[in-house]
């Protein structure tokens, strides 16, 4: 693995010592990150188990790509390949969004606060946020069950993260842990956000469990096919049981449906 150069070295050491005695908060652990790896922007969040992520810090420089991760925190966040892996057991270390990400989406183009783009790693961008980039994910283990996540972003066009990248970072990886752990230790004292409503009481009060079940697979982005292979039933079937969700939801589209799932989540 290549020694990255001393002065991207200082940076990252001056941005880390800031979060250490708490000049600085996590936007010091971005920069730290971002000296000595060459990452188009990043974003802080604290994943927790029974409420939306934790907003800390992002580096994106234009306003609508704040704007977007603002709706990502708020919104779509709840379909997100690293959120649902975390509440399914994901381990913390480095991750590739691309390994955690389903077949594809197959969204139509609407407006419930996604655009379908195939090149994508996860099939879809959060309306503003910015194209053609691959993200990895760095997730550090903090009390309650929470996940401290620090989310990279570089050009897909430019070979995304190499290994020898990923190694960088994860030799840094114990560092990021202990500032993380710190600046959670040191969090200011805040009301409870509401609580997320889990992906899997949607629609029950209206689906069958083998209709919900399907329906939770096709909002984290599977096919028909995949859905088929994850609960060992036929493709046709599977289609069965979607049409007749859709006509108990009152919906006929899959933009009809995140919209109408979006809409569900919000209420508290």
């Amino acid at each position: 693995m290549t020694v990255p150069p001393l002065p991207a070295l200082t940076r990252a050491n001056a941005a880390l010592a800031a979060v250490f005695t708490g000049a600085e908060g996590a936007e010091a652990l971005l920069r730290a990150a971002q000296a000595l790896v060459p990452v188009t922007a990043g974003l802080a969040v604290v994943n927790m188990p029974d409420a939306p992520p934790a907003y800390l810090a992002d580096s994106y420089s234009s306003a609508t790509a704040k704007a977007a991760v603002q709706h990502y925190v708020s919104s779509t966040y709840l379909l997100n390949p690293i959120w649902n892996a975390i509440r399914e057991g994901l381990a913390p270390g480095i991750h590739r969004m691309a390994d955690l990400a389903p077949d594809h989406w197959g969204l139509a183009a609407g407006e419930s606060g996604v655009t379908p783009a195939k090149a994508e790693e996860i099939g879809y961008l959060t309306t503003g946020w910015p194209r053609g980039q691959a993200e990895v994910s760095i997730l550090t283990a903090l009390p309650e069950g929470a996940m401290a996540e620090l989310s990279l972003a570089r050009p897909s066009a430019e070979g995304g993260f190499s290994a020898e990248m990923i190694g960088i970072l994860a030799s840094m990886k114990p560092l990021i842990d202990a500032a993380q752990v710190a600046l959670w230790a040191r969090r200011a004292p805040v009301a409870p956000p509401p609580v997320a409503r889990p992906l899997a009481l949607f629609g029950r009060d209206r689906l069958s469990p083998r209709e919900a079940e399907i329906l939770q697979l096709v909002l984290k982005g599977h096919s028909n096919l995949s859905v088929s292979l994850a609960l060992g039933i036929t493709v046709p079937t599977v289609k069965t049981h979607r049409k007749n969700a859709y006509a108990k939801l009152g919906v006929s589209t899959q933009q009809e449906l995140f919209h109408c799932f979006l809409t569900w989540a919000e209420k508290v």
